[in-house]
């Protein structure tokens, strides 16, 4: 009786290996990270959702593909704002000529690239290795950041969308934010914080930036500086967004994150709440 329960024992333990291989070979052929939850049909380039990865952010060098559906406006909307970040760090979006996805440049072990597209719904990013070849990533652009009335304002939400792939979170939703950014309405929960997001120790080490690239432009309508932010006028907040441009501070968390041989001097303790602007002296 004991060595026909065990001989029953190991076909049921060998038919369920053979089932675990299947499924894992039936999922074999891509496996995604999304940061986004959408119920949009997406077009050839097709994804499966699965747990996001612990990794924090990426290499500072990528080949990116412009989806060929995108208006010449909002390629140079975006080509802008790749410019504008390259100015100040190391990070480089290097655009190459659009091959479809069947085309062997795109099938090259160990060369990933990115693909950048339209959404009317939702910004995010979803990371997939292809058939355990390459990993592709693709990067969704929102229409009203594309196209928005205010060209600068316009480059500013792309450079805050592209920056989001690269690990780096909006400044207004970091833990200590609301020390230095509160809501005209208290019962409004407007940078009610998600815990699922995660920001990197290379940019909580240095101080709130009221004018960083991430945080939107409106909040200045809707939000005010507390006393904590004395150097800065409620005016400030989302600065950076408006006018299209990375703040020093941006800049500084930036290079911490991906080459902090580029950093160069920054005093933590001297930070865009702590330190005013130097007065310009015309003439």
């Amino acid at each position: 009786m004991a060595c026909c329960s065990r001989a029953i024992f190991l076909v049921i333990l060998a038919s369920g290996i053979v089932s675990a291989a299947k499924r894992k070979c039936a999922h074999r052929r891509i496996s995604a990270s999304p940061t986004f939850v959408s119920n949009n049909e997406i077009e050839e380039e097709h994804s499966e959702p699965q747990p996001a990865p612990a990794t924090s952010f990426r290499t500072a060098q990528h080949d990116v593909y412009l989806w060929p559906s995108l208006t010449d406006q909002e390629k140079t909307v975006i080509r802008q704002a790749f410019h504008q970040i390259a100015r100040r760090t190391c990070i480089r979006f290097n655009e190459l000529d659009y091959k479809p996805w069947y085309h062997a440049s795109r099938w090259e072990e160990g060369k990933p690239y990115v693909v950048i597209r339209k959404s009317n719904k939702f910004a995010g990013y979803t990371d997939n290795i292809v058939e355990d070849v390459n990993r592709r990533s693709l990067i969704y652009l929102t229409d009203a950041a594309l196209n928005s009335n205010e060209g600068n304002s316009s480059r500013g939400m792309v450079m805050e969308q592209l920056l989001r792939f690269m690990g780096y979170r909006e400044e207004h939703l970091r833990p200590d934010a609301p020390s230095y950014l509160q809501a005209h309405d208290p019962a409004s929960n407007a940078l009610q914080q998600n815990p699922a997001t995660r920001y990197s120790n290379e940019q909580l080490q240095w101080p709130f930036d009221p004018e960083s690239v991430t945080i939107p432009a409106s909040l200045r309508h809707t939000h005010h500086l507390t006393i904590y932010c004395q150097a800065r006028n409620d005016g400030d907040i989302g600065a950076g967004q408006r006018t299209g441009l990375l703040t020093r501070w941006d800049a500084v968390k930036l290079n911490s994150m991906y080459c902090p041989h580029q950093v160069g001097y920054a005093d933590p303790r001297l930070g865009p709440c702590v330190l005013p602007r130097k007065s310009r002296i015309s003439g």
